[in-house]
């Protein structure tokens, strides 16, 4: 049998290929997003109360009732409020599965979807495997380009990809980006698929601003949550999509004859959860772990160019007069001589560009953060040495 690729992705993935190397020379893994630490033991007891319960008939209607109603109150929770009703929600599992169905209702062979650079590697997988075209804009810095944005609309875009908090830039979306966005569409039919999985961690006072606080974007658009990166449970791969009710209907056409809905012990447990848990400390835990990340590589060849304003990663620059390579290039040398790893930025480009950057993961425990500091120093310190 003749399998022909179904995409232009790698056929294994950048995190794949360094944790692999990060595993074969024993290196803390600051390249992915799952923390090192246990999760809340609230969040366990609720699973193991779920447990006594007769759950075992699917959850009805695509979400169970109890996950429902907490969602709904969860986000009215939100110190700048989205107001839902229960056909514009649905449980799916992962976030990259919510938006593989929401491009599977509408985009047809042929269309182009415009995703803004750096990105995170499984949007382009996701449009073309329904066969149609991605059309890449680089963002200035961490900033959207707005008149790249304005000339690569077409009259075959059907959709554009907005993460905000940004994977891997930190970029926060504010209120003039969507009225500017939706200034740009706004005479066209362009669907707006919104990732927004890090919307519980904002930093420095920034206000999470989703495609649903916009009046008009909200009504064409697919907005993607995650209960991982809520709750910091990778593995769980529990997530939950919003949209208008004609763009969920659409969307659960498809999602019903795929899983139709996420177990309901799950979905139990992150419904109760949903209901003691703290944004604001959540936020602030990662901010503190944010700005001790940043102020252990002070003293290192790396340069902040700017805090990250949201999300889970730090982008560094390094100095390339030190170090004459290319950013994988550089990443693969602290995983093999300081046991450090990371991700080149050049994995966030669909032409692989050098970019003279790497992002690493700050959701770690601190000692986990610090035990990687010594390690990068020491390194450095026997590289000049040498």
């Amino acid at each position: 049998m003749d399998f022909k690729n179904q995409h232009s992705g790698r056929d294994v993935n950048i995190f794949s290929e360094i944790g692999d190397l990060a595993a074969v020379h024993q290196a803390i893994n600051l390249a992915q997003g799952c923390p090192d630490y246990a999760l809340d033991e609230r969040l366990k007891n609720f699973l193991i109360e779920a447990t006594h319960h007769d759950m075992n008939p699917y959850a009805s209607k695509y979400v169970l009732p109890f996950m429902k109603e907490n969602l709904l109150e969860f986000n009215l929770r939100r110190a700048n409020p989205i107001q839902l009703t229960p056909d514009e929600i649905s449980i799916v599992p992962g976030a990259t599965y919510g938006m593989y169905v929401a491009f599977a209702s509408f985009l047809e062979p042929g269309d182009e979807v415009i995703i803004l650079e750096p990105c995170y590697n499984t949007y382009v997988p996701a449009v073309e495997i329904r066969r149609a075209k991605a059309v890449f804009v680089q963002m200035d810095g961490i900033e959207p380009d707005w008149e790249k944005i304005r000339s690569a609309l077409s009259d075959r875009t059907k959709a554009i990809i907005v993460n905000s908090p940004n994977n891997p830039s930190g970029k926060v979306w504010g209120t003039e980006d969507w009225n500017q966005l939706w200034e740009l569409i706004k005479d066209t039919s362009v669907v707006v698929i919104s990732d927004e999985v890090y919307d519980l961690v904002c930093y420095d006072g920034r206000e999470f601003q989703s495609a649903f606080h916009h009046q008009e974007i909200k009504k064409r658009c697919f907005c993607i949550y995650s209960f991982e990166k809520m709750f910091h449970i990778s593995g769980w791969k529990a997530s939950y999509i919003i949209a208008p009710r004609n763009f969920t209907e659409a969307f659960r056409k498809i999602h019903q004859y795929l899983t139709f809905t996420v177990n309901a012990h799950a979905q139990y447990a992150l419904g109760k959860y949903l209901e003691v848990f703290d944004i604001s400390a959540n936020e602030r835990f990662f901010q503190d772990k944010r700005d001790l990340f940043c102020k252990l590589m002070q003293d290192l060849p790396f340069e902040i160019e700017a805090k990250a304003e949201g999300g889970y990663f730090q982008t560094l620059t390094f100095n390339r007069e030190l170090y004459p390579i290319s950013d994988k290039e550089f990443s693969e040398l602290l995983i093999k001589e300081a046991q450090v790893a990371s991700i080149p930025y050049s994995a966030f480009y669909h032409d692989q560009k050098d970019t003279g950057k790497i992002r690493f993961c700050f959701a770690k425990k601190d000692e986990t953060l610090i035990i990687a500091a010594d390690k990068l120093k020491n390194a450095f310190e026997r590289i000049h040495a040498e």
